[in-house]
């Protein structure tokens, strides 16, 4: 139709209406060229990510024998905040058992682990590259859930699987479907371990926030608190490191958050006053010592703040990677 167009145009002494040429063939994109350097860049975005990185599980074992030798040398310093070995192998070991135990041949080359020893003002989140082990000392920043840290220390010293906990679980996660919600584009989660297995039911997440709230990372409310906000048990990042973790875990990443050494023990939270009707003073309180603070760190005694509605999770308690 458009070469008829074209040449009954030619005929009469005009050209064919430019509807009449593009309809056999689509525009090109607009291609800008950066000045000075001979390179260009189409306008128009990739409409879906890039393909994940893949590792094979045979050559796993090679590999972490490979980032041992150059991250973990006997006997050397480690760098401030490199991840801690214990936790590097923890994480591996999760992950063989449930990438490389059932048959298949790869998983994820890059893997997200989260380090719930430190506090939560320092960088903990690391995305490590199990091919060549970067990343092991670059964390990012994560919250953790307010009902983990019931004296409010910035530890999280508490961690639970039930719902209204309002604490952060330990375990493995595979890594789910984007959605968008309350806190704008999140990323759902599926515990794969005793510990985390109602991950879904309990909706823990990835997730950022607006710049302007209070909680979380807010420069202003840091400042005063001197450490961030806590979540509800979701594992939240800053704005502009979001997109980074969502395409490493989305459909089928691979998260494991756990300890890279022992925590400090958490102090116990104020005890709750209660005034004896009639009397205008509060009853005696007996002192937290010996076994009453015992009680109060271990999270069972009734009418603490924060208190979880389950026995807490201590570390290596977690769920066990199948065999």
């Amino acid at each position: 139709m458009a070469v008829r167009s074209c040449i009954m145009g030619c005929l009469l002494g005009v050209s064919a209406p430019a509807w009449a040429v593009q309809a056999d063939q689509p525009s090109a994109p607009q291609i800008v060229f950066q000045s000075g350097t001979g390179n260009a860049a189409s306008t128009t975005s990739a409409a879906y990510p890039p393909p994940r990185a893949m590792t094979d599980c045979s050559s796993l074992s090679q590999s972490a024998a490979s980032i041992r030798d150059k991250n973990y040398p006997s006997g050397a310093a480690k760098a401030p905040r490199l991840l801690e070995q214990a936790l590097f192998e923890t994480a591996l070991s999760k992950y063989q058992g449930y990438f490389c135990a059932f048959g298949r041949s790869s998983g994820p080359a890059i893997i997200v682990i989260v380090d719930f020893a430190k506090h939560s003002s320092d960088p903990r989140l690391y995305r490590v590259d199990l091919r060549t082990g970067a990343g092991l000392d670059a964390p990012i920043k994560v919250a953790h859930g307010i009902g983990s840290d019931p004296d409010d220390d910035g530890y999280a010293s508490f961690f639970s699987n039930v719902e209204e906990s309002l604490t952060s679980s330990l375990g493995a996660a595979l890594g789910a479907e984007r959605y968008s919600g309350i806190n704008g584009l999140s990323l759902r989660l599926d515990g794969l371990e005793p510990s985390n297995n109602q991950m879904r039911e309990r909706d823990i997440v990835v997730h950022s926030y607006a710049p302007e709230r209070r909680r979380y990372f807010n420069a202003a409310h840091v400042a005063v608190r001197g450490r961030p906000g806590s979540s509800e048990g979701c594992f939240v990042v800053e704005p502009d490191k979001r997109e980074w973790i969502l395409q490493t875990l989305e459909n089928g990443g691979f998260l494991y958050a756990g300890y890279g050494s022992t925590r400090p023990a958490p102090k116990p939270p104020a005890a709750q006053i209660i005034f004896a009707s009639g009397t205008g003073t509060p009853p005696a309180a007996p002192a937290a010592t010996g076994a009453s603070a015992s009680a109060l760190v271990s999270g069972t005694s009734a009418g603490m703040p924060y208190n979880p509605p389950t026995a807490p999770i201590s570390q290596g308690q977690e769920g066990q990677a199948p065999q």
